[in-house]
């Protein structure tokens, strides 16, 4: 009798756990809403609506806008997340700087900053300067809960083994207990993402209700390529969470060494890397170009191609066919809906490479799969890993609230 008792507590509060964070996403998704409204899009009974949202105002998790438009054109009291008591964490790192957000649980960027890494920031050093600018932002937000926090990096991480298994252009990351370093004597909990994974999340997050989303493939064309993969509204990682390292696919067996190990990777054609050092051999050979190799950036390659730039549009293009090649592959192996193109790569001429990757799909795919995917660069406002790491860091506050409901009951 008593472990049918328990087995009944057990899944009663499982059941309660999952309308929580149904409810609490549905705030994020609508901005703001009422609870009939709630009680439509959700399907609970509106009594459990009225509950959770008691207990999430009890918190502060959530808090009442006065009145609005509800069901039947009745008037009603509106509700929505509390980004004045409840901020996330978001930090994105690349080969030449970090960058660190501020994010309300609804999913607003409140701050963005940068902060650049020099030649003598070693591993040690960058993790000591991420670790003093979150201490830094939680103090100048006192008034503010910090819940969550996630960073996300270049390369493949294994959560079991706290460790990129290998990185291009980050010398000493490799092998590094990232998670263990972030998190010693923080009260806080730290989440590590792959970048590609938080920039598919960031699609999801801030386009959940968009055609295609749901199955759709983001794939990083930057100082490395890979790819973040949706499945059912799911972020494919794989049994070790290292799902969507496409750029480390064979396409030349004999070719350049990859840090990987592998000979011949996608990323050591079209990376936005090799991308500049193709450029820089060409211009140390004396070829003609408004271009120089002491500033090879997205903005000033951009200028160069939209020129004519005769080196810097046929290296552009040349990166673009590669990086196609790739993409037709993941259209065989997923057949996804979207496919959303960002970073570095894309930025230099966005129209330029969607017509040499739809070209390329044109040509290899299936017209019946073919006419079913939309294929984009993005169009998010800010860095898409960025967006996506504060995204991570609220989706694990969201998806168990009750860890807020306790925090409020201790303090």
């Amino acid at each position: 009798m008593n472990e049918i008792i328990t087995h009944k507590s057990i899944n009663q509060e499982r059941s309660q756990l999952i309308n929580r964070a149904l409810v609490a996403d549905l705030l994020r998704q609508e901005g703001v809403c009422s609870r009939a409204t709630l009680a439509q899009l959700s399907g609970l009974k509106q009594a459990t609506i009225t509950n959770i949202i008691g207990e999430f105002i009890e918190c502060g998790l959530v808090v009442e806008t006065g009145l609005m438009s509800g069901c039947k054109g009745r008037r009603s009291i509106g509700v929505t997340l509390n980004d004045d008591l409840y901020k996330v964490i978001g930090i994105r790192m690349t080969r030449r700087a970090f960058y660190i957000s501020i994010a309300g649980l609804s999913g607003k960027v409140y701050a963005v900053e940068e902060y650049p890494i020099g030649p003598r920031d070693d591993v040690q050093n960058t993790i000591s300067r991420i670790r003093n600018a979150i201490q830094d932002i939680r103090r100048e937000n006192s008034s503010t809960h910090i819940p969550a926090v996630c960073m996300a990096m270049p390369g493949p991480y294994r959560e079991d083994r706290d460790q990129l298994l290998f990185v291009t252009e980050l010398s000493g990351w490799q092998n590094f207990p990232i998670k263990k370093a972030l998190t010693e004597g923080f009260d806080i909990p730290i989440y590590i993402a792959n970048d590609a994974n938080a920039s598919a999340f960031a699609q999801l997050w801030y386009r959940s209700k968009e055609y295609g989303i749901r199955n759709m493939i983001y794939v990083l064309a930057g100082q490395g390529i890979g790819c973040g993969i949706i499945t059912d509204g799911k972020l494919v990682l794989g049994q070790r969470g290292i799902a969507g390292e496409f750029g480390h696919n064979t396409i030349n067996y004999r070719g350049a060494l990859c840090e990987c190990g592998n000979r011949g990777c996608l990323e050591k054609y079209c990376s936005f890397l090799v991308f500049c050092e193709n450029i820089t051999r060409r211009l140390q050979a004396g070829e003609p170009s408004i271009l120089s190799e002491n500033n090879l950036t997205a903005a000033s390659i951009s200028d160069a191609v939209k020129t004519g730039d005769k080196v810097a549009r046929e290296e552009y293009e040349k990166a673009c066919e590669f990086l196609s090649i790739g993409i037709v592959n993941l259209i065989n192996q997923f057949n996804p809906g979207m496919i959303v193109i960002g970073d570095e790569l894309a930025e230099v001429a966005p129209d330029l490479l969607l017509k040499i990757v739809c070209d390329k799909v044109h040509a290899c795919i299936n017209p019946l799969v073919y006419n079913d995917i939309t294929i984009e660069v993005n169009r998010l406002p800010e860095s898409p890993a960025l967006l996506g790491a504060a995204a991570i860091a609220a989706q694990n506050v969201l998806s168990d609230p009750t860890k807020l409901m306790k925090h409020e009951k201790e303090a």
